[in-house]
């Protein structure tokens, strides 16, 4: 494995679809990229992050087209995505019937992501579909924010771009279960904030 850079993005789609995984600064914390067509390289992310095998893991898309392939979008859904994405905010959102089992985990549920970073966003199109993205740590441990950090979870065990974070602090995370919002996880974006819009 080795550190790359954000013009090497033809490296980092090869690595993507060979099924390796990659790790990558975003505009909250580091993730650890796996492509979401492959189920070896869900596998691979479950193993390398020692994840409970029970948990779906993020999907980051980077685009509106993407999302509305994977989940249903409702009008309280839409009003969210239109104020607050691209940005800091993961969307857990009921899926389309027709998604693979590894993607949701029968949980009819699966989080959305569309991050407010150029790069990624332009990672996610080169390679052509979503991206399985949790953070780039093992599951429990703080979440990395620098490339050093990530390496010293992982050593020589997934590629990673080399850069820092903008806030280091993780997305905010809310579930939408027909008109219901319940917040998993409040990071910058608060509770308040995305009420108010909806109001």
């Amino acid at each position: 494995m080795e550190f790359l850079t954000k013009s090497d993005i033809n490296e980092c789609k090869k690595v993507l679809l060979s099924g390796e995984l990659l790790a990558f600064p975003t505009e909250t914390v580091y993730g650890l990229g796996a492509i979401s067509s492959s189920e070896e390289a869900f596998n691979k992310l479950v193993e390398t992050k020692k994840r409970p095998p029970n948990k779906p893991f993020t999907l980051m898309c980077s685009s509106l087209t993407q999302v509305q392939d994977i989940v249903e979008i409702n009008n309280i859904t839409q009003i969210i995505i239109d104020n607050f994405v691209p940005g800091p905010i993961t969307l857990i959102l009921k899926t389309k019937k027709d998604i693979p089992y590894y993607l949701d985990l029968g949980t009819g549920f699966v989080g959305i992501r569309i991050p407010d970073d150029d790069f990624v966003l332009k990672l996610i199109d080169a390679v052509g579909v979503p991206l399985l993205v949790p953070s780039a740590n093992i599951s429990s441990e703080p979440p990395a924010k620098s490339d050093k950090e990530v390496y010293n979870y992982f050593k020589d065990s997934v590629y990673i771009i080399e850069g820092a974070c903008k806030s280091g602090v993780p997305s905010t995370i809310i579930k939408i279960n027909g008109n219901s919002i319940e917040m998993i996880r409040e990071g910058t974006l608060t509770l308040k904030e995305i009420m108010e819009v909806i109001k």
